[in-house]
């Protein structure tokens, strides 16, 4: 089996990832990097939140965000980076499926939804479809 190398497209974008979870987190992020993609990682909306104000909002292509979290949630993080960068593409993750009725009134064309447990190879055509979408 051949082994992809990272496009120089991917060496440019850059994902925000919040997962209170480390293990996932770390898993998550490692699977990522190791696809090409450059991660920043926190535990919890408002780290993420920090960390995109740091990098600068505007240079996040997709933010990957558990949707219950201490401190803020994926709701209220993806709310506020959104008003700073309104095409920015989220990808939800939560292991309860009453979550999906929280995301109602998100919109469908730059917002995707991952219930957990999920594989690698799902996450990966998630997030390949999020980013490559006009």
């Amino acid at each position: 089996m051949a082994v992809s190398k990272p496009s120089s497209l991917k060496k440019n974008q850059k994902i925000l990832l919040a997962e209170d979870e480390a293990m996932i987190r770390e898993l998550i992020a490692t699977f990522l990097s190791n696809k090409g993609y450059t991660v920043h990682e926190s535990e919890n909306g408002r780290q993420s939140l920090e960390q995109a104000m740091a990098i600068g909002a505007d240079q996040i292509s997709l933010l990957i965000t558990d949707l219950v979290m201490p401190v803020m949630g994926g709701l209220e993080l993806a709310s506020k980076l959104r008003k700073i960068q309104p095409e920015l593409r989220v990808l939800y993750i939560s292991g309860y499926t009453d979550d999906l009725v929280v995301l109602e009134g998100e919109s469908r064309t730059k917002t995707a939804f991952l219930r957990k447990p999920f594989s690698f190879e799902t996450l990966g055509q998630r997030v390949e479809s999020l980013l490559a979408q006009e």
